[in-house]
């Protein structure tokens, strides 16, 4: 009886741990997208860095601007002002740490 017990405690927990491996828990598992969850975690953490830095800029309307970072290229869209405001929105987002390239898709709305 003991024994039978022993061996149903351990089946449960391998098929905890079967799952939780196959599932990605805790370890480099990925996304839908295919990056892993380190890479994903990293591309957004660009992508609020440059929030925040559009946003202290006073120059910059950054409510209008859509930033999205995937293995550290950021494309910002949406709309500014005039070409000195996207140009300064696409320097802001180079200058943020992790960031490899901007794609600027800033339209200019007047």
């Amino acid at each position: 009886m003991v024994r039978v017990l022993a061996v149903t405690v351990l089946v449960m927990f391998l098929s905890a741990c079967a799952t939780a491996v196959s599932t990605g828990y805790g370890q480099g598992g990925q996304m839908a997208d295919g990056r892993s969850y380190s890479e994903a975690y990293g591309d957004n953490q660009i992508s609020a860095a440059v929030n925040t830095a559009l946003v202290q800029d006073s120059l910059i309307k950054a409510s209008d601007i859509r930033v999205s970072t995937r293995d550290g290229v950021v494309t910002l869209d949406g709309r500014v002002a005039s070409i000195e405001q996207a140009r300064r929105a696409a320097s802001l987002a180079a200058s943020v740490s992790g960031v490899k390239r901007v794609i600027n898709r800033l339209a200019i709305v007047q």
